[in-house]
């Protein structure tokens, strides 16, 4: 492991946010296992490749279905959510394990058991943040919206998705998430930083750890070598709204009252 100290840059974030990043725009390519410190403090982990056998976790990815949606910055991305989602008021929906659950259980499992590689992954190579983080989801989410035996709750899976600059929204304030990396025939699709002026390589099987809430971050382009080419990333994350999810049977109770006194509203209405 090298420790790389780092100062931030004086940059105009308004220029660089949902704009697509650029190889020009980091001086840096971390192709190592490195810690990205700065004033002494750790704010990136990166692992060149994972000491565990991840075949299974690579194959789950190839048969998942993925989801095609079109982001506010306009870019087109393909995705699949997992773990748990907090509730959702429009739609009237519960706290609850997200579709892959019911629809890919298989896939969900195996994505669910790799939380618990990133979280012992986190721990050794940042024990005090790793410890704070494990002790906000032990105080704050049940048993059940928690994946494994980790810290997260949540998670999603990009395919080939060339990610414009932008902040991560909703996680825990100062923890960080957890993203493994798996490519195949592929050139560049680094994950930039261009704050520090570094870009790290995301070679397969690697994992990245940092702060994506307060770090701005992106994806260079997606070089296809082969037709067939894939580039996928894992993110686990913790998700504060999780924080007021009650159990399964209490998020059931809870809509059931809301829709009551909804109903009682309208005809006291009328």
């Amino acid at each position: 492991m090298q420790y790389l100290n780092v100062k931030p840059k004086n940059l105009n974030i308004k220029e660089y946010r949902d704009r697509s990043a650029t190889q020009e725009d980091c001086e840096t390519l971390i192709d190592q296992d490195t810690t990205l410190l700065v004033d002494g403090k750790p704010v990136c982990v990166y692992i060149e490749k994972v000491p565990d056998k991840v075949d299974d976790l690579f194959d789950c990815l190839t048969r998942i279905k993925y989801d095609t949606t079109t982001r506010t910055s306009g870019l087109i991305t393909s995705s699949k959510i997992f773990g748990y989602a907090p509730r959702n008021a429009i739609r009237n929906l519960p706290c609850r394990a997200v579709g892959l659950a019911s629809s890919q259980p298989r896939e969900n499992e195996t994505l669910k058991k790799f939380a618990d590689i990133a979280a012992r992954i986190y721990s050794e190579t940042n024990q005090d943040l790793s410890i704070k983080h494990k002790k906000m989801t032990e105080d704050n989410v049940i048993k059940q919206y928690k994946m494994g035996g980790s810290m997260f709750t949540s998670g999603i899976v990009n395919h080939n998705n060339p990610l414009k600059y932008h902040f991560d929204t909703g996680n825990y304030i100062g923890v960080w998430s957890a993203m493994f990396a798996f490519k195949r025939d592929v050139e560049g699709g680094y994950l930039s930083f261009p704050e520090y002026g570094i870009a790290l390589k995301t070679s397969h099987a690697s994992l990245s750890m940092f702060d994506g809430q307060s770090i701005l971050h992106g994806v260079t382009p997606i070089k296809k070598m082969k037709p067939t080419a894939v580039r996928y990333t894992i993110v686990y994350y913790s998700l504060k709204s999780m924080w007021s999810c009650e159990t399964p049977k209490g998020e059931i109770e809870r809509m059931r009252n809301k829709r009551l006194e909804i109903e009682l509203s309208r005809r006291s209405k009328k």
